[in-house]
């Protein structure tokens, strides 16, 4: 009896195990379409992510990369080659799935426009605009313009207790198109507590609220440099030669 008993055993465990790592290889392809899908419907903008590799408490998510909106010359806003993420693997498989850790590794960024209007700011303003528009349906029971998903399921929601910034190099494109640019490193950028109650956080939230805090940086410690470029601007600027071009206009 006790040979039958122990097969059955073995038998339930392999299955269980079996079932896991099934589930765990379909969570990176899950992880990566929704970041694809819903990410350029928050931000209106291109989002890729290269590849997503979670396996028994981490994940690993590779070349992700963030466009430009309209109207800017970069192709990419945000570019991160490597995403380490910890977790409670069992929670990745119900409805709001716990994250210990995400260090965010040198992250690339290209700001084009002044301090207070450009490309970033632009992604915010769109972020904010999806946050708003869900929690406005969310309200009155109506369903929002942009579905976050095409079955129209709610969006998947999470707790990080931390997440970091780490390596962050920023560039400074060009102002009054000089030809000036520069390059300057960012400290690191800390985000704690994300969504700890009951209903969680949607992924536009925590793009939302990241994306506030390195803003938040970038004005406290490009503030010198935005400046120093202004004035490079200005004597680069060809005076005599605008005043030829605005005189061959009149002279029209």
């Amino acid at each position: 009896m006790k040979k039958p008993l122990v097969r059955i055993i073995i038998g339930i465990v392999v299955l269980v195990t079996a079932a896991l790592v099934s589930s765990l290889f379909l969570l990176g392809r899950i992880v990566k379409k929704g970041v694809e899908t819903v990410g350029p419907r928050a931000a209106q903008v291109e989002v890729k992510l290269d590849s997503a590799d979670v396996w028994l408490g981490r994940a690993e998510l590779k070349g992700l990369s963030i466009g430009n909106p309209p109207g800017y010359k970069a192709r990419v806003a945000i570019k991160v080659g490597d995403i380490s993420v910890r977790l409670n693997t069992m929670s990745a498989l119900s409805g709001k799935v716990i994250i210990d850790s995400i260090t965010v590794k040198s992250p690339e960024i290209t700001i084009e426009g002044g301090l207070k209007k450009n490309n970033l700011t632009q992604i915010q303003k769109n972020l904010n605009d999806y946050v708003a528009g869900h929690a406005d349906s969310s309200q009155t029971g109506t369903k929002p313009a942009a579905s976050p998903s095409a079955a129209g399921k709610p969006d998947r929601k999470f707790q990080i207790n931390e997440l970091v910034i780490t390596g962050a190099r920023l560039r400074i494109a060009s102002l009054f198109e000089t030809g000036a640019g520069v390059t300057i490193s960012l400290p690191d950028i800390h985000v704690a507590n994300l969504g700890p109650d009951q209903a969680g956080i949607t992924s536009p939230e925590v793009a939302q609220k990241v994306l506030t805090a390195l803003l938040s940086s970038i004005a406290t410690n490009a503030a010198d440099t935005f400046g120093k470029l202004g004035k490079d601007a200005v004597k680069r600027f060809d005076f005599k030669k605008a005043g030829e071009k605005l005189k061959s206009l009149l002279d029209k």
